[in-house]
């Protein structure tokens, strides 16, 4: 039993059954981490993806968040002392929670759709990238300006071993500027952020005029780190 806040909690553990999905060891789940998508899924065999989350929702929450943070340290500079200054500083702190909590409960509804996907879907394993220059510090901290990779990761990681899942990270290197379809690596292939068009003129991925397909940048992302063994 917990006391917070002039509320009582009962806090129990239950024990919730579950059939164990068989899985295919050969078949991976590839993820793409970005800003335009926050999380897009693709099959190391078939066409299934799945992308999760929308830039416009997150910027919103973001630049919500970011105002209101400003605003108050704003009035902290001109606020001498006294109640006035501890109420702003209590309002401030109380903000940098709630940022906290809303990056945390976006992260577990990211990993819980991605590790869902894979299970679905029966693969084995849920690779993603190996993304380096996060000190220890910055692992620990919530970004909402950059965004907590890190942890939603870790989240994925717990959640795809309770599932049976494997989780392994790859090289990130040239997953975005490759084609999925033949391998071709060019740089200026991915057009835009959300557009990716293969440069050889002898990629199968083509239309009936003979013009190679404009794909989606984050799929063909995916797709690549699916297919990937550079672990």
């Amino acid at each position: 039993i917990q006391i917070k806040d002039n509320k009582i909690f009962l806090l129990f553990v239950v024990n919730i059954p579950y059939q164990k999905t068989e899985l295919d060891s050969n078949l991976s789940v590839g993820v793409d981490l970005g800003i335009i998508v926050p999380a897009c899924c693709a099959l190391s065999e078939g066409a299934a993806r799945l992308s999760i989350g929308d830039k416009e929702s997150l910027l919103k929450q973001r630049l919500q968040m970011q105002n209101r943070r400003k605003r108050l340290q704003r009035h902290l500079k001109i606020t001498t002392g006294g109640k006035g200054r501890n109420k702003k500083l209590k309002a401030l702190n109380g903000l940098e929670a709630k940022e906290k909590h809303f990056v945390q409960t976006y992260n577990h509804l990211l990993s819980h759709q991605i590790v869902k996907f894979a299970k679905h879907h029966r693969a084995g394993c849920i690779k993603l990238e190996l993304l380096e220059g996060f000190g220890e510090d910055e692992k620990n901290k919530f970004f909402l300006r950059n965004w907590s990779y890190f942890q939603l990761q870790t989240m994925i990681g717990y959640k795809a071993e309770r599932e049976g899942i494997k989780v392994t990270y790859i090289d990130p290197y040239h997953t975005s500027q490759t084609c999925a379809v033949c391998g071709h690596y060019e740089q200026g292939q991915r057009e835009t952020q959300a557009e990716f068009i293969c440069k050889n003129s002898d990629c199968t991925n083509k239309g009936t005029d003979g013009m190679n397909f404009k794909i989606n940048a984050d799929y063909n992302a995916a797709l690549n780190i699916a297919k990937s063994s550079k672990f």
